[in-house]
């Protein structure tokens, strides 16, 4: 007879789950029949709740046998492999509270429209988003307090934080303590350098951007969970260079722009699609300033990229 346990994934590699329970970690593989019921690239993933056996108590070893339900998750499409073959939903990570979307100042360049899809999976997501503008060190402040007070007008947190000298780190330690969280980002931002700040001694790996293409190099290979010393867990996530958003409709997109769902109230058809409409308060709203062009902008492209999905 095998005993029983629930714990938490901590880290998933080619079929191996690292999972926590009772404060010792057993590595696991999970049930074929558990992987294949799901139609999704990731049925087991960082953050999620299992149950599991365990088969050999001395090399702690078990096999996953339920994941029990998501109460959150940050998802994103994988793209195809292969022309034949569907895109699938890849999960991130799961029973999260917020995202921390880390974004780097300057090397690699602010980008604005990477931060906008991912407020946009966090909400879709059930997720608290926050912004941490990281490597302020590098760049000019006049350029960068723009973006920032963007998103502060839009209610969301904009932490501005130096990894390598430590500036910023600690109000973004009270924003995680006792909070399950995940960084997420572009490559190269310095996701990895702040949890080494966070965690003091923690054996992580961290690069350098490359100074050939300006493009930040996937040191973190894979997500893995990290308990804070002030409480609760970060889960670190490899960086990506695009990030494709799972399942998007135009509804989500005209729902999870906050200030656009507010505006088009006052538009004359209620699908009004703020493109070509005649009346449409959200064109209005963009003219007179109460809709910034850089935000408009990204919910052009993401109301473009639901169409070209929908064409497929």
């Amino acid at each position: 007879m095998s005993d029983r346990f629930a714990g938490i994934v901590l880290k998933a590699i080619r079929g191996h789950y690292w999972v926590e329970a009772d404060d010792t970690v057993f590595r696991c593989v999970a049930r074929d029949v558990l992987v294949k019921s799901v139609k999704s690239s990731t049925a087991i993933t960082v953050g999620d709740h299992v149950l599991f056996d365990v088969q050999d108590w001395q090399h702690k070893q078990g096999v996953i046998v339920q994941v029990l339900p998501r109460r959150t998750k940050l998802s994103r499409k994988q793209q195809a492999d292969g022309y034949d073959a569907a895109a699938q939903e890849d999960v991130v990570a799961a029973n999260i509270d917020q995202v921390v979307i880390v974004a780097s100042a300057h090397n690699p360049p602010l980008r604005p429209g990477l931060i906008d899809r991912y407020l946009v999976a966090s909400l879709k997501g059930g997720l608290s988003p926050i912004i941490c503008i990281n490597k302020i060190d590098l760049a000019v402040l006049a350029e960068v307090q723009p973006i920032a007070e963007l998103y502060e007008r839009l209610n969301y947190p904009v932490l501005m934080t130096c990894a390598k000298s430590g500036q910023g780190v600690d109000e973004l330690r009270r924003h995680l303590s006792g909070r399950a969280s995940v960084f997420a980002g572009h490559s190269g931002v310095g996701k990895t350098t702040l949890l080494k700040q966070l965690c003091p001694g923690i054996e992580v790996k961290t690069q350098e951007v490359s100074s050939k293409t300006g493009r930040g190099k996937h040191t973190t290979t894979s997500a893995e969970l990290v308990r804070l010393p002030s409480g609760g867990y970060v889960i670190d996530t490899p960086g990506i260079r695009q990030f494709s958003l799972w399942d998007l409709t135009p509804e989500d997109v005209a729902c999870y722009f906050v200030e656009i769902a507010e505006q088009s109230r006052a538009c004359r058809f209620r699908d009004c699609s703020h493109t070509v409409e005649p009346a449409c308060a959200v064109r209005q709203a963009l003219q007179e300033g109460l809709i910034h062009p850089l935000r408009y902008e990204s919910y052009l492209k993401l109301l473009q990229e639901c169409k070209y999905e929908k064409s497929y």
